[in-house]
């Protein structure tokens, strides 16, 4: 018998097979008087038919009456029923499905998402919190955050781990989702477009749509390259990372304010793989661990049987049993520890006050700051901090051990290849004054 995780999350909603991850379909939806479309084919449709668009069923589901024409679009829950049915019908379903849910949905809200489901082709045998699932996987003893990125929020989860994972508290952070995110970009490219090329992208409702369906691709070879050429209408204009750090910057400066009111003095702050898309979000916390993309899946995964419901009688699973202590391998930065302010490399100590880039040729190893053609990793400088991001592929180590996840840097950090001398150290420069 096949076994599933469904991650609801209006961000996207993600479909597994087991372990692997086999659709994502963002929570967005396209009503008119004579069809209804959901996921990804209503998300290229969103800005070319604004007056159509509803993004907002999940996060407000409900029974809350929806002002439509369609007789299938009576509320929230019929838009939240459609793009289940559509997920059901762009994949196999596995036999058993574990729904795991942010742990901000209202009672009122979880029994509405059941009765919904029971009337869809999943069969539901478990009704459990995200966040709660992710850390009892493999967090070490304490208490700990989760920051989940939402469509129009950030929701921030404090779980204390002993011998059981327990959800104590949630929070969310208003005005801080990806839509925020993408709306504060836009701007960024927007202006570069009318200043460069004295071309306006939000002039159109086409044009609008084509910029913000370009967006994740832009963001990505930014965070790789330090800038990229955004090409638009056969039109070009170039923009930095840091452009676009600092457009982040306001969002990101709540979500850390949260967090430093809910974590303690030892706390990991666990992040979604969604904050490593997000320039600066691998600087949210100095003690930051970033999960793999499957993390709900695999935790699910290694505590079926515990989650698992023989009776359909579903109740949210908020308590897990924690992971055993030799099986934690999360390493983080401690909190005494300095961060890095520079980088040390042969007889030069590098600002990065620009985003530098890290590869090899010919047995040697470089900093540069413009990209060279094939980039093992980027160091970029935010808040105060250096964060290092290693491109898919590229084998680095960090202090002797390989890394493949983004890592804020602390002094002291030795930056390296296998097999090779040369490494660059970070280092913490102070200024003093009178």
């Amino acid at each position: 018998m096949s076994k599933g995780v469904l991650e609801i999350n209006d961000c996207g909603l993600r479909m597994f097979h087991g372990t692997t991850e086999v659709l994502e379909s963002p929570g967005v939806a396209i009503v008119n008087n004579r069809e209804i479309i959901t996921g990804t084919g209503a998300l290229m449709r969103a800005r070319s038919h604004p007056t159509q668009v509803n993004h907002q069923f999940w996060r407000r589901l409900s029974l809350e009456t929806v002002k439509s024409e369609n007789p299938g679009c009576r509320h929230h829950a019929d838009l939240a029923f459609c793009h289940l049915k559509e997920i059901a019908g762009l994949c196999d379903l596995p036999d058993e499905v574990v729904l795991a849910v942010p742990a901000n949905f209202t009672r009122e809200q979880l029994a509405l998402l059941l009765g919904v489901v029971k009337e869809s082709p999943f069969n539901v045998v478990a009704l459990a919190d995200a966040a709660t699932a992710c850390i009892s996987s493999c967090a070490p003893r304490g208490v700990h955050l989760h920051v989940e990125l939402h469509r129009h929020q950030t929701l921030v989860s404090r779980v204390a781990v002993h011998e059981r994972a327990e959800l104590d508290i949630a929070e969310t952070v208003t005005d801080a989702g990806l839509q925020h995110f993408q709306e504060a970009w836009a701007r960024i490219f927007t202006d570069a477009f009318i200043m460069q090329c004295r071309f306006d992208p939000l002039h159109s409702a086409e044009a609008e749509q084509q910029l913000y369906d370009m967006l994740p691709l832009w963001i990505a070879r930014a965070m790789r390259q330090g800038e990229v050429m955004a090409e638009l209408d056969d039109r070009t204009a170039k923009v930095s990372l840091r452009q676009l750090q600092d457009a982040s910057t306001p969002i990101l400066s709540r979500v850390r304010a949260m967090i430093e009111n809910l974590s303690e003095a030892n706390s990991v702050v666990f992040v979604s793989h969604r904050w490593a898309e997000i320039p600066g979000g691998a600087q949210l916390a100095e003690r930051i661990y970033l999960m793999p993309h499957n993390a709900v899946a695999l935790a699910v995964d290694k505590r079926w049987q515990e989650v698992h419901s023989e009776t359909g009688n579903l109740r949210l699973i908020t308590e897990l049993s924690a992971a055993p202590v030799g099986d934690i391998a999360v390493q983080v930065n401690a909190a005494t520890e300095a961060g890095a302010t520079h980088l040390l490399f042969g007889n030069r100590a590098l600002a990065a006050q620009q985003p530098l880039f890290v590869s090899w040729q010919e047995g040697k190893l470089q900093v540069t700051p413009t990209p060279p053609s094939h980039p093992a990793a980027t160091i970029t400088h935010h808040a105060g901090r250096l964060a290092l991001r290693v491109d898919a592929g590229a084998q680095l180590m960090l202090n002797g051990k390989e890394i493949s996840t983004p890592v804020n840097l602390t002094a002291g950090d030795r930056i390296g290849v296998a097999d090779f001398s040369d490494v660059i150290t970070a280092i913490s420069v102070e200024h003093y004054g009178a």
